[in-house]
């Protein structure tokens, strides 16, 4: 039953957790609980649905049901709406992309896409792009292609698809059509053949974020419209000092792209990076967007530890 207490306590925001005393360990060991609150919060939105579907537009019903997850949660899985705030923040519109195309040679369209607000810009764009350069490939990652790859690929619009971690993928992408134009040996890649059928490549295994160089900051240009004021300071950066979880929850989108796998980031390497963006760009907060930052309780203390100087 501590188990369950610790499980609703860690996923939502009943207090739960006055009734019985709680603590990491227990938190860890409450895992198995974790579907079953899953569905009790489903049985919540479902029901709540039921009541205002008839009642009130579905619009305003969704963003009803989006602000009880908040209340519920705590927008405990609400990074990855911050991922899509992040990516229109600094991504391009369409004027944008088809005034690049204008001045530039350009190779391929790759686009990542999760679901909600990201595929309404999308959608458009692509078929836009495509239409006025039939010639141009058009790749998709992140997580609604990872996870709807079929789906994706029905598009007329959208000829590969990146599934899970790119790092490795889309550049053996970009190798295959600069060179031979034969993609049946990338890993991680699924893609249309010359019939139209869909062809999905093994998945790539999970890599490490320190098999891979840090990322190169300057090259954005313009770095100050990526470090936005949030509740946390005036000039916030975000940072994955991790990549996957090793659990299976069946609510979440993460368990079947990175199958219960996770691969940490040294906790040296992450205070390298966030002292370079420190001393580089005045970054004075940051946010992790870690899908399960606190899995190893002696990682994290000891990434803690290296940040406290910064």
């Amino acid at each position: 039953m501590k188990s369950l207490v610790a499980a609703l306590a860690f996923l939502t925001r009943f207090p739960v957790g006055k009734l019985v005393a709680c603590d990491a360990p227990d938190v860890a060991r409450s895992a198995g609980w974790f579907p079953l609150v899953g569905v009790f919060l489903g049985l919540i939105y479902s029901l709540a649905a039921a009541l205002f579907k008839d009642r009130l537009p579905l619009g305003v019903v969704a963003v009803l049901l989006v602000m009880l997850d908040a209340l519920l949660t705590g927008a405990l899985h609400f990074d990855g709406l911050a991922d899509t705030a992040d990516g229109f923040g600094g991504g391009k519109d369409r004027e944008d992309i088809l005034r690049i195309m204008r001045d530039h040679k350009v190779e391929l369209l790759a686009v990542s896409v999760m679901p909600g607000p990201q595929m309404v810009a999308a959608i458009p764009i692509c078929k836009d792009f495509r239409a006025k350069y039939m010639s141009v490939p058009i790749v998709w990652g992140g997580y609604f292609p990872s996870l709807y790859t079929d789906a994706t690929l029905n598009a007329n619009y959208v000829d590969f698809v990146v599934k899970g971690q790119g790092e490795e993928t889309f550049p053996a992408l970009l190798s295959a059509l600069r060179g031979d134009r034969k993609f049946a040996h990338i890993q991680g890649l699924s893609y249309k053949d010359v019939f139209g059928l869909h062809v999905h490549n093994t998945m790539r295994p999970l890599r490490s974020p320190n098999d891979f160089p840090t990322l190169p900051y300057h090259k954005l240009g313009a770095v100050e419209k990526y470090l936005l004021p949030t509740f946390l300071g005036r000039r916030t950066a975000v940072h994955h000092a991790s990549i996957g979880c090793p659990y299976r929850c069946q609510f979440c989108c993460v368990v079947p792209i990175f199958d219960g796998r996770q691969k940490l980031e040294t906790a040296e390497r992450t205070a390298a990076v966030l002292g370079r963006l420190q001393r580089d760009y005045g970054i004075d907060a940051v946010q992790f967007y870690d899908n399960n930052f606190f899995l190893h309780e002696s990682h994290a203390v000891d990434q803690a530890e290296r940040l406290i100087p910064l």
